[in-house]
């Protein structure tokens, strides 16, 4: 232990206990030789607890090897080191709670050698208040990264909305015209159906965001065979990859691969893979799929020889309205959505899904994981026939209140060689059903006055109308549309824009096994 420090007069103890900050005076060997009143408050310390004591004492544990070096360090040549010119230090008080602290250094010669005065200033508001100063700078740089990023969609959206629109009204005002030869008029109807498809994707990825930011996206399990899925998938891709030469090749779909699933939402990840690996590709490359059963489920890994991911960009493809190029001189449309819709997909089942890329240039891969539940035995979907043959001669009741949508499906059903007739209101269906036999009803659900509900709701209660089949085509798509449609009765939902071969494949598969042995199959 040191020599008893004797302070220089009562002077200097008046002055040490008049500082505004709590003052410690040690000698080399970190033994306490004076304290003030401020360092017994700030620490919780009597001062004769502290007074020829180790000054480690007022050290977190964590810090007392480094701190025994700093000390050494300093008395090899003692010179005054100003507030806050060291490192960050914390104090630790008598009850064990720590915090942050600055501490000033002035050496003091005396007759029994050199002493260190260090001024202690607890900084813990301070630090609090810089603290409080980062979280807002950093939550005011997330709101301006979240408003570029919105913008930035706006803008996109408002261009992959437009670009398709202008290309229909483009080509239906010619055709109005009458201006088009035979050969063009065929050209002109393909592109106005491609890009009504475009803009029907786009507002069904913009439905599947909303859902999945409500928590109300719905997943329908039941047993199916991967292979069967993907090979769904890839029919409707395949026209794209035609059209750029590029090669898809499949690996591993030799045996089936039985897992539980929603097989429309598992065919929409897919798709969309293969879409997006199609669209990045360019012209004579290749995509290839492969399907394997693995520890515990199945995975589906879609590669392609395209453009790649840059390594920056690799962690963010998943995340929604994100673009790699969102400026307007990128090379490819979309809204940055179907990714992120997919790992949404993947995850409610349980599953896993990765991006993979050496980098621009290198071609990309991603990897989907599945998990396989018990499955004693496939469960094949009651699809008794696709064949729209069926409904030739059906008598069928479209009932919408919309002239052009109610024209439009009398034309489909038409086309498939069934009676048809119309009907704008309930009022008028059931006066149309009254007058002549009506074997298929194909109603819309949201109408002026009574809704679909209510007329399904009445034909059920009528025992001429109880086994009467019922399609429900409607524009409200939601999951929770299409249960309350089956729940009021219908046998089959349809949402809109319609696809013509879904609709007549439901309206046949009803003809064919039987209304009521269907219903909730739809």
């Amino acid at each position: 232990m040191a020599k008893d420090f004797d302070p220089p007069d009562t002077g200097f103890q008046a002055l040490l206990e008049a500082a505004p900050d709590a003052m410690i005076i040690a000698d080399e060997g970190g033994i306490i030789q004076l304290v003030n009143a401020q360092a017994e408050q700030l620490f919780g310390y009597n001062r004769r607890d502290l007074l020829g004591h180790s000054i480690d004492v007022l050290v977190p544990e964590r810090y007392r090897p480094a701190h025994e070096g700093h000390r050494r360090r300093y008395f090899v040549s003692a010179h005054p080191r100003p507030m806050g010119a060291g490192l960050a230090l914390y104090g630790l008080r008598r009850d064990g709670s720590e915090f942050p602290v600055e501490i000033s250094l002035s050496p003091l010669v005396t007759e029994q050698g050199t002493l260190a005065i260090s001024a202690i200033r607890d900084i813990s508001e301070r630090k609090a208040a810089e603290a409080e100063r980062d979280r807002l700078r950093e939550e005011r740089a997330a709101h301006a990264e979240a408003n570029r990023i919105k913008d930035e969609f706006l803008a996109t959206l408002s261009h992959e909305l437009r670009t398709p629109l202008n290309a229909v009204l483009g080509w239906i005002d010619l055709v109005t015209r009458g201006v088009l030869a035979d050969e063009e008029m065929q050209r002109a109807l393909l592109t106005i159906k491609r890009n009504a498809k475009m803009q029907a994707q786009l507002v069904e990825d913009l439905l599947d965001v909303s859902r999945i930011v409500s928590g109300k996206l719905q997943i329908r399990p039941a047993a199916l065979d991967l292979v069967e899925v993907a090979e769904a998938a890839i029919d409707v891709v395949r026209p794209a990859a035609a059209a750029k030469n590029i090669t898809i090749s499949v690996a591993g779909a030799d045996e089936p691969l039985l897992i539980v699933a929603d097989a429309d939402r598992l065919q929409q990840v897919i798709w969309n893979l293969l879409s997006n690996a199609v669209k990045f590709t360019p012209p004579h490359g290749r995509v290839d799929l492969q399907m394997r059963a693995v520890n515990g489920g199945v995975e589906l890994v879609v590669r392609d020889s395209g453009e790649g991911i840059a390594p920056a960009f690799l962690a963010h493809v998943f995340e929604r309205f994100r673009q790699e190029n969102s400026t307007p001189t990128r090379a490819h449309g979309g809204l940055g959505l179907g990714l992120s819709i997919a790992r949404s997909i993947v995850e409610r089942h349980g599953g896993s899904i990765a991006a993979e890329s050496a980098g621009i240039g290198q071609g990309a891969a991603f990897r989907v994981f599945l998990p396989v539940a018990q499955v004693a035995e496939r469960r094949k979907a009651r699809r008794a026939s696709t064949d729209i043959s069926a409904l030739r001669g059906a008598r069928i009741l479209v009932v919408d209140d919309q002239e052009d949508d109610r024209a439009l499906l009398i034309r489909i059903f038409e086309h498939a060689s069934a009676a048809v007739r119309g009907a704008s209101s309930v009022r008028e269906a059931l006066q149309s059903m009254a007058e002549a036999p009506t074997e298929l009803i194909v109603s819309d659900l949201a109408m002026p006055g009574e809704d679909g509900y209510g007329l399904i709701r009445r034909l059920r209660n009528m025992s001429e109308f109880r086994s009467i089949c019922a399609i429900a085509v409607t524009a409200h798509a939601r999951p929770e549309d299409r249960d309350a449609a089956l729940a009021a009765g219908f046998d089959a939902y349809v949402s809109k824009p319609i696809d013509t071969d879904t609709l007549l494949r439901r309206a046949a598969e009803l003809f064919w096994g039987g209304c009521r042995d269907q219903r909730g199959d739809g």
